[in-house]
């Protein structure tokens, strides 16, 4: 198995979806739940009744690092669906004013929406780094997530990951169809075997 490097460090943020929802994507861009409908939705819907309490589903959410606990337990759970991983650069994330959330936001009773500066900063990475998923303040803070405020355009995007080769040729004619243009690579150890 390949080192893991130090998260904190990397410089990619991570959204898991459905393939089944590029098409959409790639045309309107990566939108906030309450701005969506007639998708394939991969999130717990309890979960996502909490969020919505939140007032959180008018931020696309991505994580820190592919191969989260939230991305394994939504392949795990749908272990038919062919996802894919689509990323964006911090700076991006930065320079736009995404805000951050140093914990899962479920794991308590109130949230800390921060703006990136200071989330960053609040993030515990040395236990995140540990990724001790059956900790479960381990796991609260791997699932920490930096949320975009509003629509992500394919043009934000740095590259989408794909398990294997046929979803990345998939992929790619999805992007011919809409006019988009966005790297992509096989990577099949970001994704839950």
């Amino acid at each position: 198995m390949s080192e893991i490097r130090n998260i904190k460090e990397q410089k990619l943020l991570y959204h898991l979806t459905s393939v089944e929802n590029l098409d959409g994507i790639f045309k309107e861009g990566l939108k906030p739940r309450a701005s969506l409908s007639g998708f394939n939705d991969v999130a717990d819907p309890d979960i996502l009744k909490k969020r919505q309490a939140l007032q959180l589903e008018h931020y696309v959410p991505f994580h820190w690092f592919a191969g989260n606990p939230f991305d394994g337990s939504v392949q795990r759970n749908r272990p038919f669906t062919q996802f894919v991983l689509i990323t964006v650069y911090r700076s991006t994330a930065k320079k736009n004013g995404w805000k951050v959330i140093p914990r899962h936001p479920l794991a308590g009773d109130s949230i800390d929406l921060l703006d990136y500066d200071q989330g960053f900063e609040s993030i515990d990475w040395d236990i995140m780094n540990s990724r001790e998923y059956h900790d479960s303040h381990c796991k609260s803070i791997c699932m920490a997530e930096c949320l975009a405020p509003g629509v992500v355009k394919p043009a934000d995007f740095f590259k989408i990951f794909t398990p294997n080769d046929e979803v990345d040729a998939l992929c790619a004619a999805k992007m011919r169809a809409a006019g988009v243009n966005v790297l992509t690579g096989v990577n099949q150890r970001m994704f839950y075997q």
